[in-house]
């Protein structure tokens, strides 16, 4: 079995953000020369969270507000209490939407469904 590593790494500008990477994995997979496969993405920050969504930006939108009504910042975690971060928040959105997706590569791409983004 073929394969092959890159890490993507990436500095976000706001505490909570939501990036779009479907180019970047794409990129990934196609300078592995893998024809046949599957692409296991995941961040490397129990903060951070991968999933797959529609492309239209306004559903990133909603799903941010679904995740702040869910998990509003600053509620008064106990993790809150012992970290410098403040960060529970983020913690418990990551847990929510998942550490990692498995996609498929057919015929040396990344096989998304239409309008499928990263």
């Amino acid at each position: 079995m073929k394969t092959a590593k890159e890490i993507i790494t990436m500095n976000t500008q706001e505490k909570k953000q939501i990036v779009n990477i479907t180019r970047l994995v794409e990129k990934v997979v196609g300078v592995s020369n893998i024809q046949e496969g599957l692409a296991l993405v995941y961040p490397m920050h129990t903060s951070s969270a991968v999933y797959i969504s529609d492309s239209d930006w306004s559903l990133t939108q909603d799903l941010d507000d679904v995740l702040e009504k869910l998990i509003p910042a600053l509620a008064g975690y106990r993790h809150d209490e012992t970290d410098y971060k403040k960060n529970a928040d983020g913690h418990l959105k990551a847990i929510l939407t998942g550490h990692h997706i498995i996609l498929p590569i057919t015929e040396g791409r990344l096989d998304l469904g239409t309008y499928q983004t990263v």
